[in-house]
């Protein structure tokens, strides 16, 4: 997670672990897709930042538009969570709680094909 201009950013996975078990990264890029379509109700809800890098680079959210985002996802009528959860409020103190995370991923090596 790093901040910028008085917001917390974080990667797909970052922003999921902050946000709940039921949130995953998964689901974190499918609301960025969806903020990109102007025919859905999350349209410029959570816009994706991308930095290239080594790789593909890195794209990162800010975690105060994903937490909002949650929050309408769960409300909405039909919506992924609410069919499972009840609208939950969201801990304010939770978003801007420091946590030592981790940065290394648990992927483990693959041998290169030949």
């Amino acid at each position: 997670m790093i901040w910028r201009n008085g917001h917390e950013y974080g990667t797909a996975r970052e922003i999921a672990a902050r946000l709940g078990d039921d949130v995953t990264e998964a689901r974190i890029r499918d609301w960025a897709r969806r903020s990109r379509n102007s025919a859905d109700p999350l349209h410029g809800q959570l816009p994706a930042h991308h930095v290239p890098g080594r790789g593909r680079g890195t794209t990162w959210y800010r975690l105060d538009q994903a937490a909002a985002v949650e929050a309408t996802t769960r409300q909405t009528k039909g919506g992924a969570g609410a069919t499972r959860h009840t609208a939950r409020r969201v801990d304010a103190s939770r978003l801007t709680e420091r946590r030592s995370h981790h940065t290394s991923t648990d992927r483990r090596s693959v041998p290169a094909a030949r």
